[in-house]
Formats: structure tokens, C-alpha cells, sequence
């Protein structure tokens, strides 16, 4: 027997009769179940695709310096997903910022410790930069802390103790001193982090420190650009759905073209904040991740 028809969600019987040439008569009853309805698993996200939109010349005189951390050697609070992060950026970084390939220096995980990082500050970008010529990108994924006061920040290197700050992690300030000490044209500085001392997730890097803190926002040179996931009691959160934090997300995909509004071929730095702050909002229905520009 063959039947078509519609099955409501409560299930459908099909009652078949069969009567031979001798009139007798047999009833078999067939019940019919609905597989499970699908359910909506939230709003869908494109897969990072740094090949798509247009893509800009090289720049001889521009460099990146490309950090992400995810597991750190001193605690246990993980940076869900800014080794990934970073790894994406160092396509980004020279398909859609120009910079060579020998030009981009990548610390990832246990390679991005402090003296590492120092390294690199203090001997890579001096050797690198011409003088008053170079274009320099920064992009660090991972912990961020403020001292107990709010008026100090810092970046947790791999090998950093979040209880000793001013003696294991790299001050913010003594980072963009080593910055410009190598005098470059410009400097543009992307940190998927935040000072709260509240992980990616829902841990605190350190158990004893329930409050969160406020990072006191300061001045910063005039040739620089930052743009930072979060303000300095705010969290940067993940977006589970790509396995990436969410401002770097949606930096990156603003960065495809997404964030030209005014579709000029041209993204200004304007641009990616918009852009960044409206899908961060339309994605989680209040602001989790605030992007700021100084």
C-alpha cells in the first residue's frame, strides 16, 4: 500500500482494511510519527574568508607584529580561540593591509612569552623600521589586565602571573614607547582584549579579585590608531558559532568589504567601529563586545 499525505505534529493513524473474495475482512492499524522539527540553532555566520573582496597593493614599508594566546603557562582561564585569531590576521595583514610576507612577524601561544614579545619591540621593529617611511600593525588576542587601581594596563604574555602585573606582563605604556622609539610613519593597533580580569569565558584570572576593574582610559601618540574589543570593565567575548573572539571576527570580516558603507573601495577607520559595533549588537541583542577607537 502506498499513502501520501500531510502528518500534523501529533502523529497520524492510517487505518488499512483488506476484504477478500470470501468477504472476510482484515484491519491493520498504522501510526505515524513526525521526526523531530527542526529547531533554529541562532543566527548564521560566513566562514572568515580573507581572499574575498578587493585586495590591496603591497607596501614595502609596512610591517605587522601578529600575537594571539589562548593557554597560558601561569593560569588556568583560558583566551578561547586567540591563537586561532591570530593565525587568521596574518592573511588579513597581507591580503588587505599590504603587508609583505617577510615583513609580518606571528608569536602564537608558548612562542609569545615575555621576552619574546620584548624581542620583538624592542630589536625586531627597530631592525625593521625606516625611519619616518614605515607602517607598523599590531595585533595582540589574549589577556589583558589593569592594576588594582585602573590607571595601569597590561597585556599577559604567555609566561605572565596575573598577580604580579608590573613584574611579568608588558605594560601598555612601555609597549607603545617601544613603539614609537623605533619612529615610524604611522601605527595601527587592533587588542582582542580586555583589563577587566575577567577571562574570554567566565573565569577570573585571578580567583581573589571578584570586582571587576576599570581600566582608566589614557592619552595615546598622535600617530597612533587603536581599536580595542572592549572598554576597561568590559569583557571581550567569543562568538561560539565560528570559534573566534567577536571583535576579531568582525574585524576581519569588515575588513572583506563588509564595512565599506559607503562603498567607495575604501574603508576608513570610522568604518570598521560601525560596523563592528552594529553586528555585535544585532548578534547578542545587547553590546557584549564594544569596540573603541582612540
Amino acid at each position: 500500500f502506498e499513502w501520501s499525505g500531510f502528518v500534523p505534529a501529533t502523529g497520524k493513524d492510517i487505518v488499512i482494511e483488506a476484504i477478500d473474495t470470501a468477504a472476510l475482512s482484515s484491519i491493520e492499524t498504522v501510526s505515524l510519527k513526525r521526526g523531530q522539527i527542526q529547531q533554529t540553532s541562532g543566527p548564521r555566520f560566513d566562514d572568515l574568508d580573507p581572499t574575498s573582496g578587493k585586495r590591496v597593493k603591497l607596501n614595502d614599508n609596512a610591517l605587522a607584529l601578529i600575537v594571539g594566546i589562548a593557554d597560558y603557562e601561569r593560569t588556568k582561564a583560558r583566551a578561547s580561540y586567540a591563537d586561532e585569531d591570530a593565525k587568521f590576521f596574518y592573511d588579513y595583514a597581507t591580503l588587505k593591509l599590504g603587508v609583505p610576507e617577510d615583513n609580518v612577524l606571528e608569536l602564537i601561544n608558548d612562542g609569545a612569552d615575555r621576552i619574546e614579545l620584548k624581542i620583538a619591540t624592542k630589536n625586531w621593529l627597530k631592525r625593521m623600521v625606516r625611519g619616518g617611511k614605515s607602517d607598523i600593525y599590531i595585533f595582540f588576542a589574549g589577556h589583558g589586565m589593569a592594576s588594582d587601581d585602573g590607571k595601569n594596563m597590561y597585556l599577559l604574555p604567555y609566561d605572565g602571573a596575573p598577580e604580579l602585573l608590573k613584574e611579568s606582563a608588558i605594560s601598555r605604556n612601555e609597549l607603545f614607547e617601544d613603539i614609537t622609539a623605533a619612529d615610524p610613519r604611522s601605527v595601527t593597533v587592533f587588542f582582542d582584549t580586555c583589563y577587566s580580569g575577567q577571562s574570554r569565558g567566565e573565569d577570573m584570572l585571578i580567583a581573589a579579585r571578584p570586582v571587576l576593574i576599570k581600566a582608566i582610559k589614557k592619552d595615546i601618540p598622535d600617530n597612533f590608531t587603536l581599536f580595542s574589543a572592549a572598554a576597561g570593565d568590559q569583557t571581550a567575548k567569543p562568538l561560539e558559532e565560528v570559534k573566534h573572539g567577536m571583535f576579531s571576527y568582525f574585524l576581519m570580516k569588515g575588513m572583506e568589504g563588509e564595512a565599506d558603507k559607503n562603498q567607495d573601495n575604501k574603508i576608513t577607520a570610522q568604518e570598521p567601529v560601525s560596523y563592528t559595533h552594529l553586528r555585535a549588537h544585532e548578534t547578542r541583542g545587547n553590546l557584549v563586545c564594544r569596540l573603541l577607537l582612540e
